[in-house]
C-alpha cells in the first residue's frame, strides 16, 4: 500500500525537528518535508506531491490559517492537520480553521510524555488517510425512498460527526428551512476547550439558537444542543417531554462525548419519532447507535464517501445496513426535512 507524504509547516526549529522525527517513525509515512513559513510551504506544495500537511496555528508574523483556503483551492485532496496550543487564545482560531478547511486539529501535548502523546495523536489522525495515488472507491449513493422513510412527526434530530464535521454541520443547519423547529442534538468529536467557541460560531453563522447540552435541561423546540464538557450527551423522557443528561462514564471509541451513547438514548426515548444523521469522521462511532435507531423505526441518513473527508463513521453505518439513505453533504438537510412532517 502506498505510504503518506507529509509536509510540516512550523516556524519553531525545535518543534519542526520533533514533528519530523515522530512522523518519520510512523509505519504509514514515506516522506517528511518541512517549511518554516507559508511562502516556502506554498512553493513545496506546488513543486512536490503531498498527502498531508501539518500546520501550526501561530507562526512568526503569519497565521497558519491563511494557508488553509489556498490548500482547499489548489490541492483539495490534501489532508490538513492543525496543531494548536491548549490555550483559550488559540482555541477560537482553531475552531475557525475547521470551517476554513482543516481536516482535524491536535492540541500540542504538555503532559509527562509529550512525544508519546504526540505520536499517538498523529498516528490516530493519519490512520484512515488515503494516499492520493490510490484510487478512491466512491460509495454508491442510496437515495431516500418514500417506502422506507415516510414523512412523520419527529421529536428530535440526532447528529454525529467527527473529522471534517464542522463545515458539514454548519451547512446542515443553514440548509434547514427557517421554520424548521424540531430540536437537534449534536455530538461532534472535538476537544472540550474548543466546544464553547464552536457553539458560538454555529449560532452566529447559522442564525439558530445553539447552546451547550447541559445536564437537566428540558429540550425545547427550535433549539440545537451540542455535547461538551468531555461528557456524553444523553436524552431521557420525563413525563411528556425530553430532558438532557451529561454522562461522565467510560469513553466509547476512545471518545467522550461519543455518538453511540447519544444515539442509543435517543432511540430509547424517542423511537421512530427521531431521525439520525451521521457525517464525515474516522472510526465507527455512531454505527451501532444508528442500528439501534433503525430497530426502533427511525430513519438514518449517512453522508456519502465522495463528500466526506474520511468515510469511516458513515461508511460503518452503511456497512451495518443501518443507513436509510446515503447522500452528499449538501443533501443531508433536505433528507431530514423530507422525513419530517
Amino acid at each position: 500500500m502506498p505510504k503518506l507524504r507529509v509536509l510540516v509547516v512550523d516556524d519553531d526549529p525545535a518543534y519542526r525537528l520533533i514533528l519530523s522525527k515522530v512522523l518519520s517513525g510512523l509505519p504509514n509515512v514515506e516522506l517528511v518535508s518541512v517549511a518554516a513559513n507559508l511562502t516556502i510551504a506554498r512553493a513545496k506544495l506546488e513543486r512536490d506531491r503531498f498527502d498531508v500537511v501539518t500546520i501550526d496555528v501561530v507562526l512568526r508574523d503569519e497565521s497558519g490559517l491563511d494557508l488553509l483556503p489556498w490548500i482547499h483551492a489548489h490541492h483539495p485532496s490534501i489532508f490538513s492537520i492543525l496543531l494548536t496550543a491548549g490555550t483559550h487564545r488559540e482555541a477560537s482560531l482553531a475552531v475557525d480553521s475547521l470551517l476554513l478547511g482543516a481536516s482535524t486539529l491536535i492540541i500540542k501535548p504538555t503532559g509527562e510524555h509529550p512525544v508519546k502523546e504526540l505520536t499517538d495523536a498523529l498516528q490516530s489522525a493519519l490512520a484512515e488517510v488515503v494516499p492520493t495515488e490510490k484510487p478512491i472507491d466512491v460509495s454508491r449513493p442510496i437515495r431516500p425512498n418514500s417506502a422506507k422513510s415516510e414523512s412523520a412527526t419527529r421529536e428530535l434530530i440526532a447528529v454525529g460527526a467527527s473529522t471534517g464535521g464542522p463545515p458539514v454541520l454548519l451547512q446542515f443547519l443553514i440548509g434547514l428551512p427557517l421554520g424548521f423547529d424540531v430540536p437537534i442534538v449534536i455530538t461532534q468529536h472535538m476537544p472540550a476547550l474548543h466546544i464553547p467557541y464552536f457553539i458560538d460560531l454555529l449560532a452566529r453563522q447559522s442564525g439558530r439558537k445553539v447552546v451547550l447540552g447541559e445536564h437537566g435541561a428540558r429540550v425545547e423546540r427550535g433549539c440545537v444542543y451540542v455535547a461538551g464538557e468531555a461528557k456524553h450527551l444523553l436524552v431521557n423522557r420525563v413525563g411528556n417531554g425530553l430532558v438532557l443528561a451529561q454522562d461522565g462514564g467510560p469513553e466509547e471509541h476512545n471518545c467522550r462525548p461519543a455518538v453511540d451513547p447519544m444515539f442509543r438514548s435517543v432511540a430509547q426515548a424517542c423511537g421512530a419519532a427521531s431521525v439520525g444523521v451521521v457525517m464525515t469522521g474516522m472510526g465507527s462511532d455512531g454505527a451501532l447507535g444508528a442500528r439501534a435507531l433503525r430497530e426502533k423505526g427511525a430513519p438514518v441518513v449517512a453522508q456519502d464517501q465522495a463528500s466526506s473527508v474520511v468515510w469511516g463513521m458513515p461508511g460503518a453505518v452503511a456497512a451495518l445496513g443501518a443507513a436509510t439513505a446515503i447522500v452528499p453533504a449538501s443533501q443531508l438537510a433536505g433528507c431530514v426535512v423530507r422525513w419530517t412532517s
